[in-house]
């Protein structure tokens, strides 16, 4: 019965037409925190909603990154000392390996999308990351003691970075690691630990652990502007903005294939990812969620089950038409 049904979905699809709901990706402020805790942040208020958690496989997480080219969220776990990639919504952390030096605790993470580099920041040090192992090389000394937080202008190419040893703002350096000061967080703000680029609204944020409070920076004078509390006293580690539309566009869900099947995005659901999931019908490997073509549950509710199945092609059929 069930191959049945497999066989009639792109028929459906075809008799739909281009009647589906475009439920595409909008842009987001994602926090996560030292519990594997991942939140929504409204950064008119500054509140923060829990929506998910990541799986427990990344142990205690910290900092978050992301490179809009590939639409591929990275994620830092300073217990395990190793980079992951993070499905944001089914919370599937996948390790890509270990930075190779126990001693770093990497808090901060942040992509350079003008050289398509990961740096990671520690305790007075500044490093570049492999994304293919997961290694990192250190780049140099900050010259400033107390774990360090990094977040990038994406429109004037600076790399920006805060440490909790001095609680104060400066530009970093991405030859040397060094952090050059720009002047104290001041607004009572103590503890930094996640900050992200808004590159909608061309504003850094920064969320600290001694007030609970999401601030914006003004980028010149490292002064940290409260626009509000966060709620609660979370240990939010994390910070990184997931623009709707960046080269092109981050892909819909079911976006795995050009018309003809062939695996790889092509900006629009159509009958050709209906072809690829033919071909990719079973259990993820190690029945992780969010492998290729695993877009939904066993009834066509997005997010990842570890299997692709009859649930998927469900989705596909609300999904059909262009990417933003």
């Amino acid at each position: 019965m069930v191959r049945r049904m497999l066989a009639l979905a792109p028929v459906a699809v075809v008799a739909m037409g281009w009647a589906a709901t475009d439920v595409c990706a909008q842009s987001r402020m994602i926090a996560i925190d030292s519990a594997r805790r991942l939140y929504d942040v409204d950064t008119s208020t500054g509140i923060v909603t829990q929506f998910g958690t990541a799986t427990s496989n990344a142990g205690t997480t910290a900092g978050l990154a992301y490179d809009c080219a590939s639409w591929t969220v990275y994620l830092s776990s300073t217990s395990l000392d190793s980079l992951f990639t993070l499905d944001v919504e089914s919370g599937a952390a996948t390790l890509i390996g270990e930075y190779g030096d126990s001693s770093v605790v990497m808090h901060g993470l942040e992509w350079d999308s003008s050289t398509g580099t990961l740096y990671g920041g520690t305790s007075e040090r500044l490093f570049s990351i492999d994304t293919e192992s997961g290694f990192a090389t250190l780049i140099g000394a900050t010259g400033v003691s107390g774990f360090s937080n990094l977040g990038y202008d994406s429109d004037n190419d600076v790399l920006y970075g805060t440490n909790s040893g001095a609680d104060s703002f400066y530009s970093v350096d991405r030859s040397t690691g060094a952090f050059n000061f720009i002047g104290p967080l001041l607004g009572g703000s103590t503890n930094p630990n996640a900050m992200a680029y808004d590159s909608d609204a061309g504003i850094m944020y920064m969320i600290d652990n001694s007030q609970d409070n999401l601030y914006r920076m003004d980028l010149e004078s490292g002064e940290a502007i409260v626009v509000g509390s966060i709620g609660a006293s979370l240990n939010i580690l994390g910070l990184v903005f997931i623009p709707e539309n960046c080269d092109g566009g981050p892909p819909c869900p079911g976006d795995i294939a050009d018309d003809f099947g062939n695996l790889g995005p092509d900006g629009m659901v159509s009958f050709g990812d209906f072809l690829a999931l033919l071909g990719l019908i079973g259990p993820c490997p190690g029945m992780v969620p969010g492998c290729e073509g695993d877009i939904a549950d066993d009834f066509g509710n997005l997010g990842g089950d570890g299997m692709v199945s009859f649930g998927d092609f469900l989705a596909l059929l609300g999904l059909i038409g262009p990417c933003p």
